[in-house]
C-alpha cells in the first residue's frame, strides 16, 4: 500500500538487522541566509512493518501535509512573515528600514491569520483582511500585496505549500483624491473635554489633537523622550522633516501627559500591560471602543486634520504649524527650520525657532467650545 504524500516512510534496510523497519521522515531546514534545504532522518527502528506503521501514524496524529511535513511544524503566518523577512534582509537589493516599517504595519493588518498555519489559511481569509482596509492608501494597500505576496512565493520556493493563493486576491484602495478623513467638530472636541476621566483612554485622542502627531507617531514616543518640564517630547516619523522632531506640549494636555508618565513605563502609550501599541492594535482595541461609547466615527487621522484646521482658525504661525506637523527639516543643532516644497522659496532658508516659541504657538489652540 502506497503511503500518502507528506505522511513519511517505511524503509526495510539491507542486511541482517534484528530491527530491519526504520521510520523516515523529511524536513526543511533554514539555513544562515534564510534558504531552505530538506534532509532526511530516521525516527525508529521495529522488527515488523505493522509496528513501523502504526508508529509513523502516531507521529503524524493524523495531521498528512504536503512533502513530508507534520502539520505541528508548519509554519504560522506570523512565523513566515518573519521568516520571508530574514530571507530578503540577506539579500544584497534588500529593502531599507523606512519600507520594513511599512512592512511591519501592513503585517500587522492580518492580525486575524498572525496563529494561523499557513497551510490551513484560505484566500477569503486573507482577503477579508484586506478587504477591511480598503479605506487605506494605494500605498498601504501595496505594502499588504507586497508581504502576502512576497511570503506566498517563498513559501512555495521552500515548499511549505504547494498553492499560491495570492494570485486571485483584489486589492482595493481609496483614491488620495477622495476624502476619508474629516476633522472634529468644535461640539465632539467639546464632548471628549467633558468625557476625560469618564470615559477610558479619551485623554489619548486628545494628546492626538492637540500635538498633530500622526496615529504611529504617538504611539513610539518613548517615556524618556517625554521632557515635561519644557513642555516637549522627541518623537516623529516617516519623512526626514517628521523624524526625531520637537513637539511642544499644549498646556491643556500636560495633566494627560504626566498621568502617562506616572505609569513608569518605556513607552507613553500603551496597552494596560505596559506594552506597546502597533497602530492596527491600537485602532481596533482602544479607538473603536471610544468611538463606541462616545457615538462618534472618526479614524486616529481625523485628530492631525483637526489639529491643522484649529491652527488655522487661531492663525499659528505658518512655520511653526510646519515644524511641529513634521513638515519642516531642522539644521544640525535642531534650532532652525527649512520649510516648504519644491518651488517654494523658502525652502532654502533656515527660520529660527526656539521651542518656547512653539509651546506659545501651540498654546494658541482652544480648549474651550461654546
Amino acid at each position: 500500500m502506497k503511503l500518502p504524500n507528506g505522511y513519511g516512510g517505511i524503509v526495510k534496510l539491507s542486511g541482517k538487522r534484528r530491527k530491519p523497519y526504520a521510520v523516515r521522515v523529511s524536513y526543511l531546514e533554514e539555513q544562515p541566509d534564510g534558504t531552505i534545504k530538506r534532509k532526511r532522518k530516521y525516527l525508529e527502528f521495529f522488527t515488523k512493518r505493522d509496528s513501523a506503521l502504526a508508529y509513523l501514524a502516531e507521529y503524524n496524529n493524523g495531521s498528512v501535509v504536503s512533502e513530508h511535513q507534520k502539520y505541528t511544524d508548519v509554519p504560522t503566518f506570523a512565523e513566515m512573515y518573519e521568516k520571508w523577512k530574514k530571507y530578503r534582509c540577506s539579500l544584497k537589493n534588500k529593502p531599507g528600514a523606512a519600507t520594513w516599517k511599512n512592512y511591519d504595519i501592513a503585517f500587522s493588518m492580518y492580525a486575524p491569520v498572525h496563529s494561523k498555519k499557513i497551510i490551513s489559511i484560505r484566500a477569503q481569509d486573507l482577503q477579508d483582511c484586506i478587504t477591511a482596509h480598503n479605506s487605506k492608501s494605494r500605498s498601504t494597500i501595496g505594502n499588504m500585496r507586497a508581504i502576502v505576496r512576497g511570503m506566498w512565493n517563498y513559501a512555495i520556493a521552500n515548499e511549505y505549500t504547494e498553492n499560491d493563493i495570492t494570485q486571485r486576491l483584489v486589492f482595493e484602495y481609496t483614491d488620495s483624491d477622495t476624502p476619508v478623513h474629516t476633522r472634529f467638530t468644535d461640539a465632539e472636541i467639546a464632548l471628549l473635554w467633558n468625557s476625560l476621566w469618564s470615559i477610558n483612554n479619551v485623554d489619548i485622542i486628545l494628546i492626538y489633537i492637540y500635538t498633530g502627531l500622526r496615529p504611529a507617531e504617538l504611539l513610539e514616543i518613548k517615556s524618556e523622550d517625554v521632557h515635561l518640564n519644557e513642555r516637549y517630547m522627541i518623537g516623529g516619523m516617516k519623512t526626514a522633516a517628521g523624524r526625531n522632531r520637537i513637539i511642544p506640549i499644549h498646556e491643556a494636555i500636560v495633566p494627560l501627559v504626566e498621568y502617562r508618565l506616572k505609569q513608569q513605563r518605556p513607552y507613553l502609550i500603551t496597552n494596560k500591560y505596559g506594552n506597546m501599541y502597533t497602530r492596527a492594535v491600537y485602532t481596533a482595541s482602544n479607538w473603536i471602543t471610544v468611538m463606541k461609547k462616545l457615538n462618534l466615527n472618526h479614524a486616529p487621522h481625523d485628530c492631525r486634520y483637526t489639529f491643522a484646521s484649529l491652527a488655522d482658525n487661531v492663525c499659528m504661525n505658518e512655520t511653526s504649524k510646519k515644524i511641529i506637523m513634521g513638515h519642516a527639516v531642522s539644521n544640525k543643532s535642531g534650532t532652525a527650520f527649512k520649510t516648504g516644497g519644491s518651488g517654494d522659496v523658502t525652502q532654502s532658508v533656515y527660520t529660527e525657532k526656539t521651542i518656547p516659541e512653539l509651546v506659545n504657538e501651540v498654546n494658541k489652540l482652544p480648549i474651550s467650545f461654546v
